[in-house]
């Protein structure tokens, strides 16, 4: 209860008053209705203050919860591009570990058939599947070189250039598989026809 509500109870209380055919006030009567006016006040004053109170509460619980789940939020969003990261790492190794070991299989197996005496056929297509290995490696080194540009670009919040780039560098480690599966049939093939003296 503020001013002017004070002022307008007494006004009304007057006004029936003198509506009562009463034209002076007792001192006493007008003292205790002041009284009663000021306790109405403390117990408005009390009520707004809980009033506030339940508001501020509602506001600290909202904005902690909305503090929450944006901690929440961020952090699944960490832990998701690190797992994309380490997946992505993963892929990058294992294509250059495949085609790596395999051209260097391919060698040795190689040597020792040319000293044997093989057919031309056969020594071109291990020579060419080789070849094909050594390509799958250098296709997985430049998905490793792209990879770090697309983090510059990312970091530097050049989104769709990096966007880009990580799909080259995408396509660039499914292109050494690529090159892995071909080259591998291809080197089978060769053994194939070299096992049944063709």
């Amino acid at each position: 209860m503020n001013a002017i509500d004070v002022v307008n109870e007494v006004k009304k209380a007057l006004l029936q008053t003198k509506n009562g055919g009463e034209v002076s006030v007792s001192i006493d009567a007008m003292d205790n209705f002041m009284d009663q006016l000021g306790k109405q006040a403390e117990q408005s004053k009390e009520i707004d203050k809980l009033q506030h109170s339940k508001i501020l509460a509602e506001f600290e619980a909202e904005n902690s919860r909305s503090i929450a789940y944006s901690q929440n939020a961020t952090a699944h969003s960490l832990e998701m591009f690190k797992a994309v990261i380490t997946a992505g790492q993963a892929a990058l190794k294992a294509s250059m570990i495949i085609n790596g070991g395999a051209a260097a299989a391919l060698l040795a197996f190689t040597g020792k058939i040319w000293n044997e005496g093989s057919s031309i056929a056969v020594t071109s297509a291990l020579s060419q599947s080789i070849l094909l290995f050594c390509f799958g490696v250098l296709a997985a080194a430049f998905a490793s070189g792209t990879t770090y540009i697309s983090q510059y670009c990312f970091a530097n919040k050049y989104i769709k250039s990096g966007s880009a780039i990580n799909g080259v560098s995408i396509i660039s480690v499914f292109g050494s598989f690529a090159l892995f599966c071909y080259s591998s049939i291809n080197a089978a093939s060769s053994f194939t026809a070299h096992f049944a003296g063709l």
